[in-house]
């Protein structure tokens, strides 16, 4: 089977391509991208409850042509499905799937560079091209969704008082996966921090995990810290991050076969980690 690359972002160009001042531009998006791809971006648009026709119609009419013209020139001169391709052969050689991934290349207005969602009852991983300025981490995007996309197959539910430790773990796995995948790429590239934010994290690993593990945060607070930091703690976003990465880390080390495959067939071994 092949990994299936679905290139909504074509429409998208196209859309922009037929603006003209006299026009109407939420027409010309809504017959040439949204009703081609009512589907997917109507169950995209479901997880921002905030958006509704009316606003999404005022922010394409304030769309302008040139706003994206880096991103069009990197597409036309790099395009992303060969390297996406060219990564999951790389990933597909360390864990294979008994599903073959499928992979949406679109532009939103709010998407995460890369994200998995459900789609037609299934995982499917999602790259939202408006926030891109280069490709040079696409690779390792790809490598981390495929990942969680994994993890996302794997069995076994995730129950309510372990939803922050899912959180941790998962984008641990995830970081860990991409690392073996790409060796050659820096720590830092993998966990998607830059490099002064990982120093932070490894001089501070220890108060990291006091804040994580003390008992004194609820995990609805924890979940907020990781999303947005927390300035009054001195904490930056998505630290903990690297508590998960640690964790997957060390579990592997210890273990005699080292083999990450273990990781991805049950949630249950990934919730037994220690933070």
């Amino acid at each position: 089977m092949i990994m299936r690359i679905f290139t909504l972002y074509q429409d998208f160009c196209t859309f922009l391509e037929k603006i003209s001042p006299d026009s109407s531009k939420w027409e010309i998006y809504f017959t040439l991208y949204f009703k081609r791809h009512q589907e997917f971006l109507e169950n995209y648009f479901s997880h921002f409850p905030l958006i509704d026709f009316s606003n999404l119609k005022e922010r394409v009419e304030r769309i302008r042509a040139s706003d994206y013209s880096l991103q069009k020139h990197l597409i036309s001169v790099c395009p992303p499905e060969k390297i996406i391709n060219e990564s999951y052969l790389k990933c597909r050689s360390i864990v294979s799937s008994k599903e073959e991934p499928e992979v949406y290349l679109f532009f939103g207005f709010f998407s995460p560079d890369a994200f998995v969602m459900d789609f037609r009852g299934k995982p499917v991983i999602c790259f939202g091209l408006e926030r891109f300025r280069d490709f040079r981490l696409l690779k390792i995007l790809f490598a981390h969704e495929y990942a969680h996309f994994l993890l996302n197959l794997s069995g076994g539910e995730i129950p309510e008082d372990k939803k922050l430790k899912w959180l941790l773990i998962s984008e641990g796995i995830a970081t860990y996966f991409s690392s073996l995948a790409f060796t050659e790429s820096k720590i830092s590239d993998h966990l998607l921090m830059i490099r002064d934010r990982l120093n932070w994290c490894q001089e501070n690993e220890d108060y990291l995990r006091d804040i994580y593990s003390s008992g004194r945060y609820s995990s609805e607070e924890l979940i907020d810290f990781y999303r947005k930091g927390n300035q009054e703690l001195d904490i930056p976003p998505r630290a903990g991050k690297y508590l998960g990465f640690q964790a997957v880390r060390k579990y592997l080390e210890q273990r005699e076969e080292k083999n990450i495959k273990s990781l991805f067939s049950d949630k249950k071994l990934p919730l037994s980690l220690e933070l």
